[in-house]
């Protein structure tokens, strides 16, 4: 251990020592003097008198000596060089870092075991003095060990290492690996790699040449099926409280298998099926008719036990708030099966469930209206009246309406109702016979612009034969226009909700737009744009960060009521039964288990928030990466050698911490002012009192 100075220049200072000493030398002197009558009497006698020059204080002369030697030395930084803190990189040898595979699919058949084993046998295989670091990584890379010679330490941090619930991801790993390599001088520098391979990689890292790579394939294992995936829809029969579930199965075994497939809803078994799979088969049953109950469910499929169980399981929830109330509107005298398309439509809509009404205006009141998210007018007459308001009250207090024009309304807008529609009725548009008239692209800019067939063939190839011109007033917004340029949907924002007004039918009465491929995920779309809708997935995957509140408010529905005011912290209730406390400024949840988080302090007590997670199905995929490309690739893309060798940033903070010693330097300069300064008042207070008494 040495002392250095990383500004030794500032040493030069020391010469500013002499200052106090001269001042000290040539500042005034205090002689004392005798008082006495009258010098008149007195003959004049020239005498040449003798002062001697002396320095009164030393105490305070080296104080401020002190001082300025103090801020020269902190100004200089010095710091000790201790090799037993920040190993200095070896200049011969080798430097080897250990990749260690921590995925959930290195839990099969006691592969993480078998990994460790071997780290352990490159530990004993090292020379003494050989520095090797450790790194452990799933879809997250983690440093336990910086570039040491203490192989007793890394046999520790192994022995702790378990496997996790992660995904492989090699690239930030084996980059993170490359830039403790790149801060040594060895001779020779190795990435050593205990993985089954099971990752897949679209871009290779990039990392110096003159790095080898080491694959260390560890294989081995056991019968394994997987729950692939889940898809939750509308039940067959489009019962509003009836959902279907589908869910994959793969067989990744070498052998048949028989596993038994079972639901659970609410943890009560609901369906058990027996599944004969084949190798590598993937198989997709379908559970229909379940029943959704008036809150909150939690679904659970299951296989049987096999040789890896963590993928055996897949969790998912559903609640009826996350369904959408949709109320069709027809004339008394209706066409025949007038909404029939648009109905079929909304039933096959997924996300959200939607629950359909259809009725006229006289079977409706104002109440009806509460209960409604969206009202889709179908071609009938707009009232007005009491009725009229509660329509414009609805799309004031956030619910959707659309209005599909057609023959039943045929004058303007009734008085009142015309502060919350968009547009200016104008007669109905016919194409001559034997043409018709095509609907043109949706506004880029606009949110419904987004969904599939916007602006392909599949919208623009529907015919519509008669339409109802429109005229954009003030504040109204034209989404999409007719190929003559006339609007055809006209949108206003009225309060917190959404009017459009679409300029035709939605049945095939004036057009064939319900006959288009397009036609089903237009009216999904309008449906999630005119009911803000949120989506949210059934389940989340593990390494997933989600906003607890944010979730909260969505997956709660119109009944969340979240505190925004208040400061209270939200917990979260983990699958193994801890407890999370997340700030109100900073809901981060980091998923890092499979099953249900119940999330408290977010809606009223009445109300559940609960999300799923599930490990991701693709890492159990016994197919391995191709090793021997994914190296070609590597080398392929790698960069030169750095020219000096560059200090992590464990090795960066620990010479940080051994250059502090210029802060402590520093506060006893700060300090030592302040003696001085009281000091010097003391002095000097101490000097008047004298003069007086004198």
């Amino acid at each position: 251990m040495g002392l250095e100075w990383i500004n030794p220049l500032y040493l030069a200072g020391i010469a500013l020592l002499a200052v106090p000493v001269l001042i000290h030398l040539v500042q005034k002197q205090d002689f004392g003097g005798t008082g006495f009558p009258s010098l008149m009497f007195l003959r004049r006698i020239e005498l040449r008198e003798r002062r001697r020059v002396e320095i009164r204080h030393w105490l305070l002369l080296l104080l401020r000596c002190l001082l300025l030697l103090l801020l020269v030395l902190a100004f200089a930084r010095p710091f000790f060089d201790d090799p037993g803190r920040v190993e200095a990189p070896a200049a011969s040898g080798s430097d080897s870092v250990i990749l260690l595979d921590r995925s959930y699919s290195m839990r099969l058949g006691g592969r993480f075991e078998t990994a460790r084993q071997r780290a352990l046998e490159l530990l004993d295989a090292a020379d003494p003095g050989a520095r090797l670091g450790l790194i452990v990584f799933d879809h997250e890379t983690e440093l336990l060990s910086d570039l040491t010679a203490d192989h007793a330490q890394l046999r520790e941090l192994l022995a702790r290492t378990t496997a996790g619930l992660g995904t492989t991801r090699f690239r930030a790993a084996l980059e993170q690996a490359a830039r403790l390599l790149e801060g040594g001088s060895a001779a020779r520098r190795r990435i050593v790699v205990l993985s089954d391979f099971s990752g897949r990689e679209s871009e290779p890292p990039r990392i110096a040449a003159g790095i080898d790579i080491e694959p260390v394939v560890i294989g081995g294992g056991g019968d394994n099926a997987t729950v692939a995936g889940l898809a939750i829809g509308p039940a067959a029969s489009a019962a509003a409280d009836k959902f279907a579930l589908e869910v994959d199965v793969v067989n990744h075994a070498a052998a048949p298998m028989r596993q038994r497939l079972t639901l659970a809803l609410d943890g009560r078994r609901v369906a058990t099926r027996e599944l004969d799979l084949e190798p590598g088969e993937r198989r997709r049953e379908r559970f229909d008719g379940l029943g959704l109950g008036a809150g909150l469910s939690r679904g659970r499929v299951s296989l049987d036990a096999d040789a890896l169980a963590v993928d055996n399981d897949a969790y998912f929830v559903l609640s009826s708030r996350r369904q959408l109330p949709v109320l069709i509107v027809e004339a008394d005298d209706a066409r025949s099966h007038q909404s029939i398309y648009l109905e079929r439509a909304l039933a096959l809509a997924g996300d959200p469930l939607i629950r359909t009404r259809r009725a006229s205006w006289d079977e409706l009141d104002a109440a009806d209206l509460a209960g409604v998210a969206i009202v889709f007018v179908n071609d009938a007459a707009i009232p007005g009246g009491a009725l009229g308001d509660a329509l414009g009250a609805f799309v004031e207090a956030g619910g959707g309406l659309l209005i599909a024009l057609g023959e039943r309304q045929r004058a303007g807008w009734p008085a009142g109702v015309g502060r919350y529609l968009p547009g200016r009725l104008e007669p109905q548009v016919d194409a001559a016979t034997g043409f018709a008239h095509r609907l043109g692209e949706f506004e880029r800019a606009h949110p419904l612009a987004a969904f599939p067939g916007a602006g392909g063939r599949d919208l623009a190839g529907a015919r519509i034969f008669s339409y109802r011109r429109l005229v954009a007033g003030d504040g109204d917004r034209v989404v999409a226009r007719f190929a003559d340029g006339n609007p055809a949907l006209l949108e206003r924002r009225v309060g917190q909700g959404r009017a459009l007004v679409l300029g035709t039918t939605l049945d095939t009465h004036w057009n064939d737009l319900a006959l288009q491929p397009a036609f089903v995920p237009l009216v999904h779309e309008l449906v999630r744009y005119l009911a803000a809708w949120e989506r949210l997935p059934h389940a989340y995957t593990v390494g997933d960060v989600i906003d607890a509140l944010r979730y909260a408010r969505a997956s709660a529905g119109a009944d969340a009521v979240v505190a925004a005011g208040s400061d209270a912290a939200l917990v979260v209730e983990t699958p193994d039964s801890r407890e999370l406390r997340l700030t109100r400024a900073a809901p981060l949840l980091e998923i890092g288990a499979a099953g249900f988080y119940q999330i408290h302090r977010a809606t009223p007590p009445e109300i559940d928030v609960v999300l799923a997670a599930n490990v991701d199905p693709a890492e159990a995929s016994p197919l391995p990466l191709d090793v021997t490309r994914y190296l070609e690739d590597i080398r392929a893309a790698a960069e030169p050698a750095a020219a000096a060798p560059v200090l992590t940033d464990r090795q960066a903070a620990a010479y940080e911490r051994q250059q502090r010693l210029w802060f402590w330097l520093l506060a006893a300069a700060l300090a030592l002012m302040l003696i001085e300064s009281l000091a010097a008042n003391w002095l000097y207070r101490r000097g008047a009192d004298r003069r007086a008494a004198a």
